[in-house]
């Protein structure tokens, strides 16, 4: 038998309530899936920069020691990075696919950081190149940072767009 008592203990959720639980639940969803993925994304393209400091750091030493850029080679990567005494920094990140170099002059150059598809995002317009340029000045290399591709991925002290005219053209393009 079904009396009022049974009915007051047999509370719980009506058809409606539930919907409009899930209903949230999907719109909150939608929102943070995609801010997730581009903070990911976000965080592997800084890891690039991280990770390249050791060739930033070698090229400055380089330059303040030799009074020149003759060892960057846009031409051969590895033969640069080699006579620098720096190993490839390519494998210790999925972000980046290689490490370019491009000089204008003994005073003006930059490293390339060519993104990788794999680890950056699944098509080649999310893809973010990195330009870590560097000028000489009396006391040392002073360091900026410069980009091409998708700007929704860059940090915000990478937020200037490469220019190829002020730093040169690498020799190799990047590949995505």
């Amino acid at each position: 038998m079904y009396t009022k008592a049974m009915a007051k203990k047999m509370k719980g959720f009506s058809l409606i309530e539930l919907m409009i639980v899930i209903a949230i639940l999907a719109i909150i969803a939608t929102v943070a899936i995609p801010a997730y993925g581009d903070y990911v994304v976000r965080s592997k393209v800084s890891t690039m920069i991280t990770t390249v400091e050791v060739v930033q750091k070698a090229v400055s030493e380089y330059r303040t020691i030799n009074g020149n850029l003759s060892q960057i080679d846009p031409t051969n990567a590895a033969n640069t990075l080699l006579a620098l005494g720096v190993v490839d920094p390519t494998p210790l990140t999925t972000a980046m696919s290689s490490v370019q170099f491009a000089k204008l002059n003994d005073n003006a150059m930059a490293i390339v950081l060519c993104g990788s598809t794999v680890g950056q995002g699944t098509a080649s317009v999310d893809t973010v190149d990195l330009y870590l340029t560097g000028t000489f000045i009396t006391s040392g290399m002073t360091w900026s940072c410069a980009y091409a591709g998708n700007s929704k991925y860059v940090p915000n002290n990478c937020r200037n767009i490469y220019a190829p005219t002020v730093y040169g053209t690498p020799a190799v393009a990047c590949v995505h």
